[in-house]
């Protein structure tokens, strides 16, 4: 008990006369300090009385030694409490007292006595809010919840516009101000009254910015605490009202969005033994249709992504960003942050906390080799985002090329999880590259973690680059597609020793301003690089005969 770690074994001996007036003695060794647990003392006076002779049981001689036994543990176990109290005594008198493990001991006992210091056995409010939104998404409750969802959205929207309106509405008449000073520059304006008003005006446009994001905060987090309840309280209506039922007939498809300007798609079997289907779609789109507000449009109403949630069958894209500080696509962060983020942090908080595993990961490396120094691995649909895949160097919080960090999203059109790809390629001139670089590799990390995360559904950058440019040849673009096609399908054949969920469909994104004939190139190549399976035909011989 309390923190005495030093345990010894006192021998109890219990001496009385059977029935015959003959001196007898029965003994136990009992360990201290004594653990007094409910019935623990009966237990010993049980072992006791049957060494004794059979007949004390009817003499009732259990209550003599249950009596004196119980004096003999109070004395031992407070004389192994003495003792102890004593040596920290002279240890602290000794300067030999360690204080961090007293203070781990009493922080053990307060946990394991008082209530409001143990730790939490039951589900956790994140929890208990999950599997009620799971159990509620699945009932005639839906379409009360997407209606929920977009009018809360479409507060965060208003204000949003508002907010993008005031700035840009300051923003012009600052710049006529400034344009006017310009003018008079050396006649009635110095460079210093110019200097003094440009600071004037970004203080004065700081200040409107900082009030409308304080608003927006503050709205955001009164509208989750307000769906949460909500959620929760209708769960508990449920179950005294009627039994869940799923009224809603085919929801096998993930995606209600925006049609791409061409698309085409393809049933693969892959697997050297054991042969397992997968679907692959070719598609020509803007990285940001992906990861559109989920409630913009009325097409977009969210019911895929919302039955998707807390289930096995998770959407990914990976977004290219050539930032090595952990910045996201700007326009991916403006899109999340139009409504409320219902089911994660909000994407800025989650950047924030990424940047700050970042710094941490960088500073316990800093006895490392850099060579040696590695990120921890990226987590899928119950991780803030980390770092991942080749290594970073010392002392500097940044990621490098094929490392990627990880955000999770419930109000995006077609994206539970998006994975950030640190990569060059997006800002350099084409260059070639093979199966062993960076980037390549990192999207190897990224298919093994969404395997690991229940992330069947991935979308991939076909040609590592979100735009076109004048200097992509169709050669190149050629070979660059038939690189990824392959590392990809290699990757795919892998993945089924990696356990965790099968990939059933794989985007290969292409630049949304790609040529039509060049997008029927590449999409040729598919089925030549997958080998598609094509239906067998049958012929009754019989019938060929006659």
């Amino acid at each position: 008990m309390g923190g005495v770690n030093e345990m010894k074994i006192v021998k109890f001996v219990y001496n009385y006369k059977d029935h015959e007036g003959t001196d007898r003695l029965a003994s136990l060794d009992i360990t201290f300090p004594f653990e007094d647990e409910e019935g623990c003392v009966e237990d010993l006076v049980t072992q006791l009385l049957a060494q004794m002779d059979p007949m004390m049981r009817y003499l009732d001689e259990d209550i003599n030694l249950q009596k004196e036994l119980q004096q003999f543990i109070d004395h031992e176990h407070q004389k192994c409490l003495d003792d102890y109290a004593e040596m920290l005594l002279n240890q602290a008198k000794n300067e030999e007292l360690d204080l961090e493990a007293v203070v781990r001991n009493t922080e053990r006992l307060y946990k394991e006595e008082l209530l409001q210091f143990a730790d939490r056995l039951g589900p956790t409010d994140e929890d208990i809010f999950a599997q009620s939104f799971h159990r509620l998404v699945h009932s005639s409750s839906l379409e009360e919840i997407l209606k929920r969802e977009r009018t809360y959205a479409k507060v965060i929207s208003d204000m949003t516009e508002h907010m993008d309106s005031e700035v840009e509405t300051l923003n012009s008449s600052q710049q006529k101000e400034m344009d006017s000073q310009i003018n008079q520059l050396d006649i009635t304006t110095t460079s210093e009254d110019i200097n003094n008003l440009l600071a004037q005006q970004y203080t004065t446009q700081n200040f409107v910015r900082k009030r409308y994001e304080s608003e927006l905060e503050a709205m955001m987090g009164h509208q989750k605490n307000e769906y949460r309840d909500w959620i929760t309280s209708q769960v508990s209506q449920m179950f005294q009202v009627s039994p869940v039922s799923t009224p809603l007939g085919n929801r096998s498809s993930m995606f209600v969005s925006q049609q791409p300007s061409m698309e085409e798609s393809f049933t693969i079997h892959l697997g050297s033994q054991l042969k397992h289907m997968h679907n692959i779609r070719i598609l020509s789109a803007n990285i940001t249709d992906l990861c559109s507000p989920l409630h913009a449009e009325e097409s977009l109403n969210g019911l895929n992504m919302a039955l998707g949630l807390y289930s096995s069958s998770l959407c990914g894209v990976v977004v290219l960003t050539p930032s090595i500080l952990a910045q996201a696509n700007k326009n991916i962060i403006k899109n999340a942050n139009k409504s409320t983020e219902f089911h994660f942090d909000q994407m800025d908080v989650q950047l924030e906390k990424i940047e700050k595993q970042i710094r941490a990961l960088n500073t316990s490396n800093t006895s490392s080799t850099p060579s040696n120094a590695s990120a921890s691995s990226g987590s899928g649909s119950s991780a803030e985002g980390s770092a991942t895949g080749s290594p970073i160097k010392q002392h500097v919080p940044k990621l490098t090329t094929g490392d990627f960090f990880i955000t999770k999203h419930s109000n995006l059109s077609q994206s539970h999880v998006i994975f950030h790809l640190i990569s060059d390629e997006p800002i350099n001139s084409p260059s070639e590259i093979n199966s062993r670089h960076p980037v390549i590799l990192g999207l190897r990390n990224i298919l093994k973690t969404a395997s690991r995360h229940d992330i069947t559904t991935l979308t991939i950058p076909a040609l590592l680059r979100h735009e076109m440019s004048e200097d992509m040849t169709v050669q190149w673009c050629i070979r660059r597609a038939e690189l990824v096609f392959k590392c990809a399908k290699g990757f795919m054949i892998e993945s089924a020793s990696w356990g965790g969920a099968e990939l059933s469909t794989l985007q290969l994104l292409l630049p949304h301003d790609i040529s039509e004939e060049l997008f029927t190139t590449l999409s040729g190549m598919v089925p030549n690089v997958f080998r598609v399976a094509n239906p067998k035909i049958l012929v009754d011989n019989n019938k060929a005969e006659s």
